[in-house]
């Protein structure tokens, strides 16, 4: 089994809008990292709930909600790990079944890519901002699964697009 990496245009068109924002960055400024983060001088509550809202404005449901500063506090002890990365954090699953449906026709693999995740957090290092980070799909089959990942993509950028701006 061959796993593809995503086309390098394919990457640079999807990072675009985290590029161009004056905010936006990618993970150690790397253009095809895989992650995207766009950092917001904003509340952590008033951003995950721009998030949940610019998820439901599309007509989808928020299918879980991951408490990631909770869990990662409430272990942290048990390691030896007393000083928290995160200030808050949660990580937020939603879906598309049209688009889940075109990546898993595509590609069966492709159903890996489901259900579409935003990390919005705040360190404890640099409590004035928020980030919201995605993960950049890996194509299972390139030429197959192309039109699907950058419909999930741009969904994606799109919630968070709205969410930064709220």
């Amino acid at each position: 089994m061959q796993f593809t990496r995503l086309n390098p245009w394919l990457a640079a068109g999807m990072l675009f809008f985290s590029l161009l924002a004056p905010s936006a960055s990618t993970l150690a400024g790397e253009p095809n990292a895989p992650v995207v983060t766009v950092k917001v001088e904003a509340s952590f509550a008033d951003i995950l709930e721009a998030v949940e809202t610019a998820i439901g404005g599309r007509g989808l449901n928020v299918a879980h909600t991951l408490p990631a500063s909770d869990m990662l506090g409430r272990t942290g002890p048990d390691f030896g790990i007393t000083d928290p990365v995160f200030q808050d954090a949660e990580i937020i699953e939603f879906c598309s079944a049209k688009i889940s449906h075109q990546l898993a026709k595509a590609n069966p693999e492709n159903i890996l890519l489901c259900p579409f995740t935003v990390a919005v957090y705040v360190l404890g290092s640099d409590p004035d901002y928020v980030r919201l980070s995605y993960r950049v799909p890996y194509l299972m089959d390139e030429d197959a699964s192309a039109e699907a990942v950058q419909q999930m993509v741009k969904l994606v950028e799109g919630v968070i697009s709205e969410a930064k701006d709220w």
